[in-house]
C-alpha cells in the first residue's frame, strides 16, 4: 500500500512541475492576487493551464 501511495506522490509531484514549467513558458507565474504557481494544488495548475490553452485557442482564429 506505501508503495502505492509513494508512486501516487511521485507522479503528482512530476506532474505538478512540469504544469509549473508550462505555465512559466507561457509567462505566468502567479495569479492575480499574486499567489505562485509553486504555492497551487495540481487541480489549480490544470486549471489555470488549461484555461491558458483556450485563450491561446481563441485568440489565434
Amino acid at each position: 500500500m506505501m508503495n502505492n501511495l509513494t508512486k501516487l506522490s511521485q507522479a503528482v509531484n512530476e506532474r505538478r512541475s512540469h504544469l509549473i514549467h508550462r505555465l512559466w513558458i507561457m509567462d505566468y507565474t502567479e495569479d492575480r492576487v499574486g499567489k505562485s504557481t509553486e504555492e497551487m494544488t495540481l487541480t489549480e495548475l490544470e486549471q489555470i493551464h488549461i484555461n491558458l490553452q483556450c485563450q491561446k485557442t481563441r485568440g489565434s482564429q
